[in-house]
C-alpha cells in the first residue's frame, strides 16, 4: 500500500523568533494496527494434531486439494490429484483381487471329489489311488488361491495407505496454514484506498497533512 504525502502550509499559531533554531516538525505517526475483523476468524485455517485442516469458526472441515487451492499451491494440487488417484486403482485392485481370489478356490475346494461318494467307495485302489490325491490337490490349490489373493490384497491396501493424498506432514501444514492466516490478517487488516486529513504539530504552529492511500 503506498502514501502520498501533502503538507499543508497554513499555520494555526503565531511564528517563533527568528533568532530561535526551528525544531523539525512532528509527522504524524502511524495509527496502531486495527483488531482484526470477525470474517478472520470464519475464513482463518486450523490444523489439528490428526493433520486435519478445517476453516472458521464453525470448523468446516477441508480436503488436502481444498487447503492446497487455497494456499495457491498447484504444485501440491497436481501431486495431491495424483497420489489420491493412485490410491483409488489399488483399492479397486485389492478388493478384485481378494474376490477373485476366494471366488476361485471356494471353486477349487467345492469341486474336490467326495471321498464318501459311492464312486470314491467302489474300490480301494480308486479310493487311494484316485480319490484321495484328486481331493487333496483341490483343497490344497483352493487354499492356497484365497491365502495368495488376500495377502496380495493387503500388500496393495498398505500401498493404497501410503500413497496419502495430504503429501505433507503435520508439522509442513502447519508452517504453511500458519503463513495463510498470516497473510489473510493483513489483507483483512489493510484499510480502504482514500484521502485521509492528519494533523502535523511543530514548534512553530500546526498544519494538515494530506495522506492519499492507493
Amino acid at each position: 500500500m503506498r502514501h502520498l504525502l501533502i503538507i499543508g502550509g497554513l499555520l494555526l499559531s503565531a511564528p517563533a523568533f527568528a533568532e530561535e533554531p526551528t525544531a523539525p516538525p512532528v509527522m504524524p505517526t502511524e495509527v496502531a494496527e486495527p483488531a482484526l475483523p470477525t470474517v478472520f476468524l470464519d475464513q482463518a485455517l486450523k490444523v489439528d494434531d490428526q493433520n486435519h485442516v478445517t476453516q472458521g469458526r464453525a470448523q468446516v472441515p477441508l480436503t488436502p486439494r481444498e487447503v492446497f487451492m487455497r494456499l495457491e499451491r498447484t504444485d501440491l494440487v497436481e501431486k495431491s490429484d495424483g497420489l489420491a488417484m493412485r490410491r483409488k486403482w489399488l483399492i479397486i485392485g485389492s478388493v478384485a483381487l481378494s474376490s477373485a481370489a476366494i471366488v476361485v478356490g471356494s471353486i477349487l475346494i467345492a469341486t474336490a471329489p467326495r471321498l464318501a461318494s459311492v464312486e470314491c467307495e467302489s474300490s480301494v485302489s480308486v479310493y487311494n489311488e484316485i480319490c484321495v490325491p484328486r481331493a487333496n490337490a483341490h483343497n490344497i490349490s483352493g487354499t492356497v488361491t484365497i491365502a495368495t489373493g488376500v495377502v496380495g490384497a493387503l500388500l496393495m491396501a498398505g500401498f493404497a495407505w501410503n500413497s496419502n493424498p495430504a503429501v505433507l506432514d503435520r508439522d509442513e501444514t502447519a508452517a504453511l496454514v500458519s503463513s495463510y492466516n498470516s497473510k489473510l490478517a493483513r489483507q483483512l487488516r489493510r484499510p480502504p484506498a482514500g484521502l485521509r486529513l492528519l494533523p502535523v504539530v511543530t514548534p512553530d504552529g500546526a498544519s494538515l497533512t494530506a495522506a492519499l492511500r492507493f
